[in-house]
């Protein structure tokens, strides 16, 4: 069945005022920037000693620097304090204090409507779609919204709700493409909804199992506060180099983040694999309308009381990033998303009516982008300032506590890596104690500090490699243009030299750029090698990342 209507988001309805000048609604702010300050005084005097200012140029750039630095400092720091709360979890549990404390969980919740909304853009998975139709939950209707564009992709998906059960599959499209993915979900719930109690967010390429509903639901009607269950996102194995070596660091990473956010009590929607509450979202006015749709509408529930549950049992499966050009195109969406959410939301660390910690956790991580963009740029003015004035340059110190908190969200991949390599070698050595066990033993330790020593390097140049990404990203939401939602690339690129260069010009322009400046100003092409390595590591991900790859054993 295909239902075409009009489009635009709900009725946003009024918010009640914060606080002003209270405590509670002034702390947040006033810690962070003490932090950061202190943070900038000490990198400036570090900096200074190492680096005494010779010239006006270094007076004026030590300060820029040493403020970046304390910015990567604080995002860095925030990492590592998730990552500590991540191995205090406490898995989520439905028991019977809940249910007292929530009588209406007793209703048979076999009556509750679940709508599994697919939102897609000419990225259509019929395969994906019919295995997650098949819930156990008996009240459970499939919506594909589509957004597509070309004849082909709008076919296929016609097609394929023809070919299942009547009345089993909607389609539903909207006259244009206003609001991004949220528009399309606003959609949904201001003319179609009528009835369904709760929606499950899944991707055009995200699949769940047959029990997801039915035990998502109880966890979303276990506390009273609670409008959104969020599950465990994992990557499903790939095709190319690229996915073969990382896919296992993202979901190592979003899982040690939400495992911290659980921990803390400030678990966030992370935009797909979840079931969502309708009255809660139709009460916080829908889905906002930006790029990081995700972030704001758990910031809109929060102000409201309302809560998200993270339930690492529930899991859905999708693909990882097919290659670095993918890669690149989601590092590029999250950056514009958080300028623009940052713009708009100027005043989410003097919101009383969330808690400091969220208020805190939720801008550090917007603001990784613009650290990360801020850094690099000022990182190079301050090497061609202390170039021209025969100085030296970046401490040896400042470089090491970079990288150091740089590779914190690295760590659970890297232990992960670490134990499986000890787990070969254990699984090799077999016998009585000998001299030749004990040399086996030793060189099995060292194989595996090897593994994860060199995974460690290669995601740090990874996340490296994306400081021109995001640097185009900020600058370009900050001179006034809207953030755009861009739909990451489902297939690889491919290997070919060529286009890979073609891929990566804007690494490849800002590394000419900065040698060209770096030579007329200081006649030595040092200063430019923060952009010079960006582009040839870009460059190197770009086009051997995209080659096909056997999948290694887990």
């Amino acid at each position: 069945m295909v239902i075409t209507g009009p489009d635009g988001p709900p009725p946003r309805p009024g918010r009640p005022a914060a606080p002003a000048g209270t405590p509670s609604a002034v702390l947040p702010a006033l810690s962070l920037a003490l932090a950061w300050g202190g943070l900038a005084v000490l990198a400036w005097l570090g900096l200074t000693a190492a680096t005494p200012p010779s010239s006006p140029a270094l007076w004026l750039t030590t300060p820029l620097a040493a403020g970046a630095i304390a910015g990567a400092w604080l995002v860095g720091v925030r990492a590592a304090l998730l990552l500590a709360a991540s191995y205090r979890r406490r898995h989520p549990s439905v028991g019977s204090r809940a249910r007292q404390s929530h009588p209406d969980l007793e209703r048979d919740l076999d009556l509750v409507v679940v709508a599994l909304l697919y939102p897609t853009a000419d990225d259509f998975r019929p395969e994906v779609v019919r295995r997650s139709m098949r819930q156990s939950h008996p009240r459970v209707r499939t919506v594909i919204l589509d957004d597509s564009r070309t004849s082909d992709a709008r076919a296929a998906v016609d097609a394929f709700a023809a070919s299942c059960a009547p009345a089993s599959v909607e389609v539903v499209r909207r006259s244009s493409r206003q609001g991004f993915k949220a528009g399309n979900l606003n959609n949904y719930l201001r003319h179609h909804a009528d009835g369904v109690g709760a929606v499950a967010i899944l991707d055009a390429d995200q699949e769940i199992g047959p029990d997801f509903v039915r035990v998502a639901l109880r966890h979303l009607y276990a506390y009273r506060e609670v409008a959104v269950v969020q599950g465990e996102v994992r990557s499903r194995p790939g095709g190319t180099r690229f996915v073969r070596d990382f896919r296992g660091m993202f979901d190592a990473h979003l899982r040690a983040m939400s495992a911290g956010r659980s921990y803390l009590g400030i678990s966030t929607f992370a935009g797909r694999g979840a079931l969502l509450d309708v009255a809660a979202l139709r009460e916080a006015g829908g889905f906002p309308e930006v790029v990081a749709e995700d972030a704001a509408l758990t910031l809109e529930l929060a102000r409201r009381g309302r809560t998200v549950r993270y339930v690492p049992d529930l899991v859905s499966v999708e693909d990882a990033p097919a290659d670095y050009t993918a890669f690149a195109v989601q590092l590029g969406k999250f950056s514009e998303g958080a300028m623009q959410f940052l713009g708009r939301g100027g005043s989410l660390l003097f919101d009383s009516r969330l808690r400091p910690a969220r208020r805190l956790d939720v801008f550090v991580d917007l603001a990784g982008p613009l650290v990360g963009a801020v850094m690099t740029v000022s990182l190079f003015v301050f090497a061609l300032a202390a170039a021209a004035g025969r100085a030296p340059g970046l401490p040896v110190p400042f470089g090491a506590s970079l990288g150091i908190l740089g590779a914190v969200p690295l760590l659970p991949e890297a232990l992960r890596r670490f134990g499986r390599a000890r787990q070969v070698g254990r699984a090799r050595r077999r016998g009585p104690v000998s001299a030749s066990s004990i040399v086996g033993a030793v060189s099995s330790v060292a194989r595996s500090v090897a593994a994860a020593t060199i995974f460690l390097m290669r995601g740090g140049m990874l996340y490296a490699s994306v400081a021109v990404v995001a640097l185009r990203a900020v600058l370009r939401v900050a001179a006034g243009n809207r953030a755009r939602f861009v739909v990451t690339p489902k297939e690889s690129a491919g290997p070919g030299l060529r286009s890979t260069l073609g891929r990566r010009r804007p690494e490849l322009a800002a590394a000419s750029a900065a040698l060209v400046v770096a030579v007329l100003l200081t006649g030595t092409v040092t200063p430019a090698g923060v952009f010079c390595a960006v582009a040839i590591t870009a460059v190197g991900f770009s086009w051997l990342g995209g080659r096909p790859a056997r999948e290694r054993a887990e």
